[in-house]
């Protein structure tokens, strides 16, 4: 259910005048998502998947991405039986291969339907405190 509701949104589409802009306008969402904050108010500030236009800029070529929002979505319990959602978003691009890797994105770690933490460093630290595995 988590799943298809959160795809089923129409999709965005943005022109920004540089690749640099989005990754400030992604990161600055990011940002914002404070804990204790719900699901849905997560998926109002990141919004829909967005489709990112940008035009060729001197060297750089002209960029039509698909962007998910959020590109990877795990699913499980922990011990208490406690509902845990791993929300990745886009935010550090590494391969610029056009394909999204866990390394290029920020994990937002949701527990009962709250934030319980975002980044790196705190989803590292919960999945082994609380000894949950994929």
């Amino acid at each position: 259910m988590f799943t298809s509701a959160l795809h089923s949104q129409e999709t965005l589409e943005k022109n920004y005048p540089t690749f640099s802009v989005f990754l400030t306008e992604q990161n600055t969402k990011i940002s914002s998502l404070e804990k204790g904050i719900s699901l849905i108010e997560v998926k109002e500030i990141m919004g829909p998947p967005i489709l990112v236009k940008v035009p060729k800029v001197g060297k750089m070529k002209p960029l039509s991405q698909l962007f998910k929002q959020p590109e990877i979505i795990q699913e499980t319990n922990d011990k208490a039986k406690n509902e845990i959602k791993i929300l990745w978003y886009f935010s550090t691009p590494k391969n610029q291969d056009g394909i999204v890797s866990k390394s290029e994105c920020t994990p937002i770690v949701i527990k009962n339907d709250s934030v319980a933490g975002k980044g790196t460093k705190f989803y590292l630290t919960f999945m082994r405190t609380e000894q949950i595995r994929f």
